[in-house]
């Protein structure tokens, strides 16, 4: 058997998205030896539609605002638009990476095929095979491959006779042409993708197990992200607020929810019901069973079908991990990731981005990636904080609900409260004395409208400050061209 090239002196990070170059920073920052590996050809992760396995699409955009949403270091440009395009966020991160001089730190067109523990009696290390053949020993494994990797599709009875392929697959509207297409699902993706099947096919429906709530992005000419969706004292009083922007969905056709405002991932997109209510895109119940073309749903209603689209998300696993080694399957409560981060059973093993919440700050990616390279380091330099805090990753899990209930169901389980993550987070990182990193010290957060106030006041909205995360002037392509 051949022996693994020994490179037990440094830590691999896999990935080049959001994730993996925030925990690069944070590692080189902190003075830990690593290096990272990408499968695609260049940083971006899964906004990189080159990338082989992404999920992007012409039609996709942020769900959350550029004045939010970028690096607290180097922000969004500020010629951005409110909710910027697919290649804009790619073009943002490369100019992130290329600032910061990242993309020197890895092996680009190169995949982890499998990755496993070594126990050496005295210590653990990670073995791992890379798409070239090549094995590699690595003193320890941070995994961000992204988690939208291994389509989650599900099965009905009968058989469909036309064509059905996973979302995955899908990158533009073109491919609807002249055809009756049905999108299965209700997460962002899903709707993005009905959307554009309400514009280009013969025929759009979509289909869906239950109601769901749909947030505006836009409230009052100010971005969803600027309320403190997080923090507000209920979900009565949410459910409250969305009635009073939003109305009743079911008058389009998609029934009356059965779980509040945040149970689910917020679904933020306002075209879908304009194409419902304009008669472009018709809503069905579950699908029931297949009949040829023909697919029959719970409520006894039928369509013809030429294409569906499984819009039915993804399992969460590493790709590369054997599921006997980390556990981190939302339909699994026994999950192995503290914190959704820190291995309990694998001390050399880390992960970021396996976590469900309702914010996409990249700055939130980095205080995380703070967390992660500060233990790192402490294996050697400070043992004793490195064995408290094992001390809390192998205890119990804190309560980041927030003080929300979250639709406790197969599929649902990694679903946290982005308010109540980063506060555990920037609590545990002043319990043990954790030095920024990635994520400034002078970091100031944006300010958040506060719903509670706003529905005992109704009154005119106006832009509340961005903090350190407000737009600057430049271009990210002179900073990628460089």
């Amino acid at each position: 058997m051949t022996q693994p090239d020994d490179r037990t002196d440094r830590w691999l990070v896999v990935g080049a998205g959001p994730s993996g170059l925030s925990v690069s920073l944070a590692l080189r920052c902190a003075g830990v030896d690593f290096e990272g590996v990408e499968a695609g050809s260049a940083v971006g992760g899964m906004w990189n539609m080159d990338n082989p396995g992404g999920a992007m699409y012409e039609s996709a955009h942020f769900i959350s605002s550029a004045a939010r949403s970028g690096w607290a270091d180097l922000p969004m440009p500020d010629h951005y638009p409110t909710y910027p395009r697919w290649w804009e966020i790619r073009d943002y991160i490369g100019g992130w990476a290329a600032h910061h001089g990242l993309a020197e730190f890895y092996t680009f067109d190169t995949r982890v095929t499998e990755a496993v523990p070594v126990d050496t009696g005295n210590r653990e290390f990670w073995d791992v095979t890379l798409s070239t053949g090549e094995v590699r020993r690595y003193r320890g494994l941070v995994a961000c491959p992204g988690f939208q990797r291994v389509p989650n599709v599900p099965a009905y009875p009968g058989t469909f006779s036309g064509e059905a392929r996973h979302s995955q697959t899908y990158k533009s509207a073109s491919e609807f042409h002249r055809k009756r297409v049905m999108v299965v699902g209700a997460g962002n993706s899903a709707v993005d993708i009905a959307v554009d099947a309400a514009i280009a096919a013969e025929r759009a429906v979509i289909s869906t197990r239950r109601a769901y709530w749909f947030f505006p992005k836009l409230i009052g000419g100010v971005p969803l992200d600027c309320f403190a969706i997080n923090s507000v004292s209920s979900q009565d009083r949410l459910r409250r607020f969305l009635e009073i922007h939003v109305g009743d969905v079911g008058r389009v056709g998609f029934g009356t929810p059965d779980h509040p405002p945040l149970a689910h991932h917020p679904i933020l997109n306002d075209q879908i019901l304009h194409h419902l209510s304009h008669g472009d895109l018709v809503a069905r119940p579950e699908v029931d069973r297949f009949d040829g073309s023909t697919v029959r749903f719970v409520n006894g209603s039928t369509e013809e079908l030429d294409l569906i689209i499984w819009a039915t998300g993804y399992l969460d696993r590493v790709p590369f991990v054997a599921t006997e080694n980390c556990r981190i399957s939302s339909r699994d409560t026994d999950n192995d990731l503290f914190i959704w981060m820190f291995h309990r059973r694998h001390p050399q093993m880390m992960a970021l981005g396996p976590a469900n919440l309702a914010a996409g700050g990249y700055w939130a990616l980095a205080a995380s990636a703070d967390l992660i390279a500060n233990h790192i380091r402490d294996q050697r330099q400070h043992p004793e904080r490195w064995q408290q805090m094992r001390r809390i990753i192998e205890g119990p899990e804190p309560d980041l609900s927030g003080g929300y209930s979250y639709y406790q169901k197969p599929g649902h389980l990694n679903y946290v409260n982005a308010a109540a993550l980063d506060r555990y987070g920037a609590e545990l990182a002043e319990e043990l004395g954790f030095e920024p990193l990635a994520h400034p010290a002078d970091f100031k957060p944006p300010e958040l409208i506060d719903i509670d106030g706003w529905l005992d006041d109704p009154r005119p909205l106006s832009m509340p400050s961005h903090g350190s995360l407000a737009p600057i002037p430049y271009q990210p392509r002179d900073l990628i061209d460089g």
